[in-house]
């Protein structure tokens, strides 16, 4: 326990570190993007990365997913490390053929839309930045599998950095969102080499790439896949299909309340990162330890999410004006939709992490094929005669189908668990929110502010986090220095 407490002590308190600086970062220049460009040139923006997230599953199948897992079960047996360097050699080789497919498929889709000329040319040149990620990705599969996020964190804020920068830069001259994606391609360039070396570093070398280990190998990832597949449909689709029927304006006053959303999911996403390669290793050497970790990262995660949720649907309107200006004023009540889907994302994520762990990647791929099915089919009805906020509501009520599958998947795990705490929890929520929607006339960080206090004083008050917390942080803090003291 103490080593697994260590490693992930490490990864999520790197990891969050460097996350949320790298989220801080991108959240301030992607409003001074979306404030720069415009509604009508951030929409199209919005689209041109949308085609490509709706494909870019074809340039990974699952594999680096799948290779994380395997990499963290192989690492310690006698012949791990050869194992290892022949996965490598066929996942990278695979990636690369898989990535040249997905840009011409891109593309043709693109064409076949009838996609302006400027929109297709963007979507061509952004599609280059699949072929380097086919190389990035496969590097830092291995390099998670090997538990160390604190450098695949490190290399991400890198990449956000020269992003930051060279976009800025791009901006400044007047270049638009092409200058984003040239420095999109920059900045993925340059976290790749890192991520390449640091995979060096740790001895790990492509091995002798075996063909015939493809077909399996693509078997055994499937499930992965099939999850990457449905859920870049499920998060992108909308987008593509609201570019096309209602413009590029409205595309734009949308994904700027969704791009609030996944700023905000973050949050749950390092964490979930940090825990997956340790506790797939742990669910070998000591699977009656899970349990527990389970129970207080799904605690942690609604103490965080329930009151961004009631917070942000309450004052909605001055915090888009806020961050956006008055001219985004139409993106407020679709934030006030799309919030609710903040905690059933926190939700959804860490319970298929749970049932990934245990091995059932099959049923993760099975229930998101199902949301995702609802997702297309509700879009591709209501969106052509509802237009935005059809797709701000079939976004929420199909991440809830996900949630309530996962739900039943776990249902025997979520039984043991002790709930009084998240119930405290709520009540302090509701106590906030409250306060928040009493001061909602106020300056709006006032209310955030006044709001943050309250539900951070109750959740001390009724022992939501306190002492316990305390020392599993502390005895956590201890294994790391006693494990570096034994390294020097």
């Amino acid at each position: 326990m103490n080593q697994l407490a260590t490693t992930v002590l490490r990864n999520s308190i790197v990891g969050m570190a460097a996350h949320i600086s790298m989220k801080l970062l991108s959240f301030a220049f992607s409003v001074l993007i979306i404030r720069n460009l415009g509604a009508t040139d951030f929409g199209q923006y919005a689209a041109v990365l949308g085609f490509g997230s709706v494909f870019l599953f074809i340039a990974d199948l699952g594999l680096s997913p799948y290779t994380v897992r395997e990499v963290a079960r192989l690492r310690d047996r006698p012949d791990g490390k050869e194992r290892i360097q022949a996965l490598f050699a066929d996942v990278l080789t695979m990636r690369l053929i898989l990535s040249v497919i997905a840009g011409i498929l891109v593309v043709s889709a693109a064409i076949l839309t009838g996609r302006p000329l400027l929109m297709i040319g963007a979507i061509a040149i952004n599609s280059f930045t699949v072929l380097i990620y086919a190389v990035h990705g496969s590097s830092e599969a291995v390099l998670s599998g090997y538990e160390r996020l604190d450098l695949v964190s490190g290399m991400q804020v890198v990449n956000q950095l020269a992003f930051v920068l060279i976009g800025g830069l791009a901006l400044w001259l007047g270049f638009g969102y092409y200058g984003l994606i040239i420095a999109t391609m920059i900045g993925v360039t340059l976290m790749t080499a890192l991520v390449v070396r640091a995979v060096w570093r740790l001895g790990v070398r492509p091995g002798r790439v075996t063909w015939r280990r493809w077909l399996p190998l693509l078997r055994a990832a499937f499930p992965f896949g099939v999850i990457g597949l449905t859920l870049g449909i499920s998060y992108r689709f909308d987008t593509v299909l609201l570019n096309i029927y209602e413009g590029d304006t409205t595309t734009g006053y949308y994904n700027a309340a969704y791009n609030l959303i996944f700023s905000l999911v973050t949050l749950s996403n390092v964490l979930n990162t940090a825990l997956y390669p340790s506790l797939s290793r742990q669910s070998v050497t000591a699977p009656e330890t899970l349990p527990l970790v389970y129970e207080r990262v799904l605690r942690y995660l609604m103490v965080v999410a329930l009151p961004i949720a009631v917070g942000g649907f309450i004052v909605a309107g001055p915090l888009v004006e806020l961050l956006f200006g008055a001219a985004y004023a139409p993106s407020a009540p679709l934030f006030a939709i799309l919030i609710w889907v903040l905690p059933l994302m926190f939700l959804s994520e860490f319970l298929g992490y749970v049932v990934v762990i245990a091995g059932r990647e099959a049923l993760v791929a099975r229930s998101i094929i199902v949301s995702s099915s609802l997702n297309v089919v509700a879009n591709l009805l209501f969106i052509p005669m509802f237009g935005v906020v059809a797709a701000a509501t079939v976004t929420v009520a199909t991440e809830a189908v996900l949630v309530l599958q996962y739900i039943w998947l776990t249902r025997d795990l979520l039984g043991r668990m002790q709930w009084s705490a998240l119930l405290r929890s709520a009540l302090a929520v509701v106590a906030m929110a409250a306060l928040v929607y009493l001061t909602r006339h106020l300056p709006v960080l006032a209310t955030i502010a006044v709001g943050g206090a309250l539900y951070g004083g109750l959740l001390l008050a009724m022992r939501v986090v306190g002492p316990d917390e305390a020392a599993f942080v502390r005895s956590m803090l201890a294994a790391r220095r006693a494990a570096a003291e034994g390294r020097s």
